[in-house]
């Protein structure tokens, strides 16, 4: 169905959602619903297990004690008769109504048809804008995201009277326990990311952005793919993975770029750990213009809709004294505008454009005219510099506490651009 809106943020009611776990456009009419009663999943089990109805059969396992979330398992490639299925312990309503029939009581939760994510509550009045983190292998895309979290919930949210909370305790506890505890509390760098083609593996980390002025909140949807740089390096490759459903989706992307992966970069600066000279990120980047090109019918000759914030990482390293005539060109002087702090409080458009203009420059010095006509192939980009740790690791290990540098500033602008006042 189509979607009913008036304005930016909708002043009127919608009836599409596009769910940020599956990436599916759902009709909010015809949704599936949870009972919170557990007793109500083992009678449900009981009942149909007894039942000659082949349809409720298939929601059960095979002794009868457990009922069975046969949409989940679909759509994460598991057998629901199987061992590996997943069970549910809060009975599913699919029958479109907002009363379990099990206790005739009145159910709240609501949860896509597809995935069985949770769909909160207001998603009919709020603009889903889902944003996503790209970049090739070893850029350092999980130490990012580690830390974007973190400075949205510490730094942004209270910046702008708002708050970052996760969409569900699986993404409280997936960052608690895989990012947080390993990298701010035991100060240790982040293991790789690894290529996967489980679809469970790569759900993404979920976080709601409520900012609130006036008498109706913002919401902004985070949508976090800590996927593996592997995964970007074919169009093929990304398509087999099903990266285009978010990628066509996606109100923003922001593309991490590494200045150390970079071979003009590379060995001209003297720093410690230094990696190998990476893959050209103007494939990468190409890759990424193609599959949403595919995705969303866009010529060749018409320009990428999707707003690209492109991200220097580990600028840190750039930022230090030179110590020679070719370190010196490689990094940023004293008077670089990356040293001077953006207004707080709303997108700071003058400190962004001349980062900007600064940057391009660089980047073309450093990187090639080729990776600017690839910038230049969508419709609004902007380029940031970031440093996500503030320091060069000693091995595995932080020598101090995590010190992030503008992290922020992509998503800012991103946030601007989907109408952050």
């Amino acid at each position: 169905m189509a979607r009913e809106k008036k304005g930016l943020f909708g002043s009127s009611a919608r009836h599409d959602y596009t769910c940020p776990f599956c990436f599916n456009v759902i009709d909010l009419n015809n949704i599936h619903r949870t009972c919170t009663n557990p007793a109500c999943a083992r009678e449900f089990a009981k009942t149909a297990f007894n039942s000659k109805d082949r349809v409720s059969r298939k929601y059960v396992n095979n002794d009868g004690t457990q009922e069975v979330d046969y949409e989940r398992c679909i759509y994460l490639g598991k057998d629901p008769m199987g061992s590996n299925a997943v069970f549910t312990k809060a009975h599913i309503i699919r029958n479109n109504r907002d009363t379990c029939d099990i206790c005739g009581r009145q159910v709240f939760t609501r949860v896509c048809p597809i995935c069985h994510n949770m769909i909160p509550q207001g998603a009919e009045d709020d603009e889903n804008s889902i944003f996503v983190v790209l970049g090739p292998k070893g850029v350092g895309k999980s130490h990012y995201i580690a830390v974007l979290i973190n400075q949205l919930k510490e730094i942004v949210a209270p910046e702008f009277n708002g708050v970052l909370s996760a969409a569900t305790d699986g993404t409280t506890i997936k960052y608690r326990d895989a990012y947080y505890k390993r990298l701010y509390d035991e100060k240790r760098l982040l293991p790789s990311t690894q290529p996967t083609n489980s679809v469970e593996k790569r759900e993404p980390l979920i976080y709601y952005l409520r900012i609130y002025k006036d008498n109706k909140p913002q919401v902004f949807t985070f949508a976090f793919f800590d996927t593996a740089g592997e995964d970007l390096a074919t169009a093929s490759s990304m398509m087999s993975k099903d990266m285009s459903a978010f990628l066509s989706k996606a109100a923003g992307i922001v593309f991490l770029v590494d200045p150390l992966q970079v071979r003009y970069i590379n060995t001209r600066i003297n720093a410690e750990s230094k990696p190998e000279v990476g893959p050209d990120v103007s494939d990468i980047l190409n890759n990424i213009s193609r599959v949403i090109r595919a995705s969303k019918g866009i010529k060749n000759g018409d320009k990428v809709d999707t707003p690209l914030a492109v991200c220097l990482t580990k600028c840190d390293v750039l930022l230090k004294a030179a110590e020679n005539e070719e370190e010196d060109k490689v990094l940023f002087g004293p008077a670089s505008s990356l040293y001077i702090p953006r207004s707080r409080g709303g997108f700071d458009k003058e400190n962004s454009d001349q980062i900007d203009v600064e940057l391009r420059e660089y980047v073309r010095r450093t990187i090639g005219g080729g990776f600017i006509q690839m910038l230049d192939s969508f419709e609004d980009c902007r380029l940031f510099a970031v440093s996500a740790l503030g320091c060069n690791p000693t091995g595995t290990a932080l020598p101090r506490a995590v010190s992030p540098f503008r992290v922020e500033d992509p998503f800012i602008w991103l946030l601007h651009k989907e109408g952050l006042k």
